[in-house]
């Protein structure tokens, strides 16, 4: 009840700082960000999963309305997915990027021994780009043998 006067106080004062985060302690605003966030995130994932389940309930019910009219019975929409080696050469370039500018920064910064750091992401995102060019290789050589035979 305390807050929700400050916030009011504030409200018709005009104040500069929200008095919410004024009255409250570094520690707990600390312990308030991570608990927010998880908090969010959780919420996120309900909600996607809510509107996947009614997206599939508004299928099924279509397709019932369509057998008791008599319809042909509409097909399911196809989705189509990207290979997997399309996401592990996106994901490559932005590790291979992310893993060059941490370098670049800690080595400018400190030294030698701080810009070893910046690496680790680099091996990652070159280690990706490689994995999507032989996923790349192998798929194409299932096309073309699936084709010819």
């Amino acid at each position: 009840m305390d807050v929700l006067i400050s916030v009011i106080e504030w409200l018709i004062k005009g104040g500069d700082s929200m008095p919410i985060f004024a009255t409250m302690n570094a520690e707990t605003l600390a312990v308030m960000i991570p608990i927010t966030s998880i908090m969010g995130g959780i919420a996120v994932a309900i909600v996607a999963i809510v509107m996947g389940a009614r997206k599939k309930e508004l299928e099924h019910k279509e397709r019932l309305i369509a057998m008791e009219k008599g319809l042909t019975i509409p097909e399911s929409p196809k989705t189509e997915t990207r290979p997997a080696y399309q996401s592990n050469r996106s994901g490559g370039f932005v590790m291979t990027c992310i893993g060059i500018a941490i370098t670049v920064a800690l080595w400018t910064t400190a030294g030698a021994e701080g810009g070893v750091w910046g690496l680790i992401p680099l091996a990652i995102g070159i280690g990706l780009l490689i994995s999507s060019a032989v996923e790349k290789k192998e798929t194409d050589q299932k096309d073309t043998r699936s084709r010819a035979g």
